[in-house]
Order: structure tokens, then sequence, then C-alpha cells
């Protein structure tokens, strides 16, 4: 693997994990969300299209992390 297609899977891969990362907090959290018998928004049922996205962008931090290890490994490789 060359160089700059290690650095670009690196970087790319880093931040596409913490975009689903992030996304997938706030998803858990539903912070839009309110409930009559509950205090807390986590604390109400979460939605299938809430649920879907969740799940999508769990699938994507962990495709993203496969990516950026790949990437870091390329790079050690050409390093030594």
């Amino acid at each position: 693997m060359r160089t700059r297609a290690s650095t670009v899977m690196l970087v790319g891969g880093t931040a596409l994990a913490v975009v689903g990362a992030v996304v997938s907090v706030i998803y858990f959290l539903q912070p839009w969300r309110t409930c009559p018998d509950e205090d807390s928004s986590a604390g109400c049922a979460m939605l299938p299209l809430d649920a879907s996205i969740m799940s999508a962008a769990m699938v994507v931090t962990l495709f993203a992390m496969a990516v950026a290890i790949t990437g870091a490994a390329g790079k050690k490789r050409f390093m030594h």
C-alpha cells in the first residue's frame, strides 16, 4: 500500500469513525424526545427509524475503525 493511500485511509477512517460514534451516542440519548412517563429522554422507547439510524451508525463506526487500522498498518509498514 502506498503511503498516500495509507494516510487517506487513516485520516478518513478515523474521521468517519468519530462521526459514526457521535451519531450513535446522540441517537442513544435521544435529546429531542419527551415522554409523559419518564423524566429523562433516554428512558423513552426508541422509534424503529431511530433504531435503524443508530444501528447503521454503529456499523459505519466499526467499518471505519477497520479502515483506519488498515491505513495505520500500511503506513507503519512503509516507515520501516
